[in-house]
């Protein structure tokens, strides 16, 4: 696997099992990377899946027909909420 040096700034430290450490590092061989670049390599990859799916909402097909056809439809009159869109904010602005 090609490598490509990056300007380390950061430290995290990791408590393993005898277990997990074998395991890692046999992983690593296998993989023909260190240590280190594996698991950044795993982490990485994993935290690219977990922040993409974060902003991801899933509904059945059913649900998301109701939720385009509430935001398709004549706008409801809200007399209470318009009241309050015209005084002036309780919170301070910074």
């Amino acid at each position: 696997m090609a490598s490509v040096e990056h300007k380390s700034h950061g430290r995290i430290n990791l408590r393993v099992d005898a277990n997990q450490e074998a395991r890692l590092r046999a992983a690593a061989e296998a993989a023909g990377e260190t240590l280190t670049g594996f698991m950044l390599s795993a982490a990485g990859e994993r935290a690219t899946h977990v922040l993409e799916n974060a902003g991801r909402i899933a509904i059945k097909s059913a649900a998301f027909e109701r939720f385009v056809a509430a935001l398709d439809a004549e706008i409801e009159p809200m007399p209470t909420l318009s009241r309050y869109a015209q005084e002036p904010s309780p919170i301070p602005f910074r």
